[in-house]
């Protein structure tokens, strides 16, 4: 009798530390963010340049994998002035080229693990040269152009939208940001923030 009191215990310890709470999980933005009709949009904020970014990305990325097709999923380089500007581009650039998948983790193990500095163009465009599969040419061209200017002024202004002062930041339904945590635990919320969102579709 003992032991399955204990088993019941364990059980319901569980169940509260998984339970996700506003204000310790999630924070509710005060200015909600507009998303498609019909869809629960996920943006992904982060920063090449951020290891905490870097741990969350391969949890993040197969959870997307595993997602219906009413789950929108989307990456945001931040832009927090000239250090981060390289960067938007950079993503802004795997957008446009349809690279993004391929090219993505790659960069961030180039940047994080060899310190390959891929915010500056010089840099990059060695680094791409040396990418199988990928138009070097053609994506330098993309890189240089004046949409991706463009694509850099969207970054700052998501980033100023969202009030994103930290990476990684989750934001669920364009309202519900997840607090720092373990990539698991952030997985977690997230999950629990979409059944949310679309509960009120």
């Amino acid at each position: 009798m003992k032991k399955w009191l204990a088993i019941g215990l364990m059980l319901l310890g569980s169940l509260a530390q998984a339970a996700v709470v506003e204000g310790k999980d999630y924070r509710v933005l005060p200015n909600p963010q507009p998303t498609q009709p019909g869809k629960v949009n996920v943006v992904e904020f982060f920063s090449y340049s951020c290891i905490h970014c870097y741990n969350l990305e391969p949890v993040m990325a197969a959870w997307k994998k595993a997602q219906p097709a009413d789950v929108v999923v989307s990456r945001e380089q931040v832009m927090w002035g000239r250090n981060t500007e390289g960067f938007a581009k950079l993503l802004a650039t795997m957008k446009a080229t349809g690279t993004e998948e391929k090219l993505h983790r790659a960069a961030f193990e180039a940047v994080m693990k060899q310190r390959v500095n891929l915010g500056d163009e010089t840099v990059l465009a060695g680094w791409i040269a040396k990418q199988p599969g990928v138009d070097a040419k053609q994506f330098m061209a993309t890189f240089k152009s004046f949409g991706m200017q463009a694509a850099v002024n969207r970054a700052s202004k998501l980033t100023r939208d969202y009030q994103v002062e930290g990476t990684p930041l989750v934001v669920v339904g364009g309202k519900y940001a997840v607090n720092p945590a373990e990539p698991q635990r952030v997985v977690e919320v997230v999950n629990e923030l979409v059944a949310k969102v679309r509960g009120k579709k």
